[in-house]
């Protein structure tokens, strides 16, 4: 359901999932330009098992972070972006799924 790879505005990222974030217990997911990760748990902060959906979503946010940072306009880079980007991920899954293009 997730790749081990993907590749963001030329640059090829490794995708830790699942990934049990020790640092912080309120992560879903991480973008990690420098060492080019994504980080996804499955797991929420009660340690229950996440939706596949909810997954996906924070695969796809964390997918828009990498563009937007290697866009150079890290537009997404504020607390009211981070919500902008949170909204964009849910419509693009939502697009994916009703379109047929993507199923659980």
């Amino acid at each position: 359901m997730i790749p081990e790879k993907v590749k963001i505005g030329g640059h090829q990222y490794t995708i830790f999932f699942p990934y049990l974030f020790r640092e912080r217990d309120n992560l879903y997911g991480q973008h990690d330009h420098a060492q080019k990760e994504i980080r996804i748990t499955e797991v929420d902060c009660c340690g229950a098992k996440r939706a596949k959906s909810g997954i996906i979503v924070t695969f796809i946010h964390e997918v828009l972070h990498g563009i937007d940072f290697n866009s150079g306009h890290q537009i997404f880079n504020s607390e009211l972006g981070e919500r902008a980007l949170e909204a964009m991920a849910e419509g693009i899954y939502q697009v994916l799924i009703d379109n047929g293009w993507l199923t659980l």
